[in-house]
């Protein structure tokens, strides 16, 4: 991964174009005390997906799908 540093000033309305460098479109933002603003590339999940990743056996049963390419084993055609 590489870094890129670059300078930018702000427009009237205190607003920085990033459409140049942004490679994602959701960020995180974070403002720490002292003025230094950070981005964090984020996803937005629903609590539906929330609840759906802490399952164990949905997690579970997810995976198996991936390792059988969606088709179940048991299954015969």
């Amino acid at each position: 991964m590489s870094t890129l540093t670059t300078f930018t000033t702000l427009d009237s309305r205190k607003r920085i174009n990033l459409a140049s460098i942004a490679t994602r479109d959701s960020y995180q933002v974070t403002r720490e005390e002292s003025g230094r603003i950070i981005l964090d590339p984020a996803v937005v999940m629903t609590e539906v997906e929330v609840a759906a990743l802490q399952n164990t056996e949905m997690r579970d049963m997810v995976a198996k799908s991936r390792a059988t390419g969606g088709r179940n084993p048991r299954r015969r055609s």
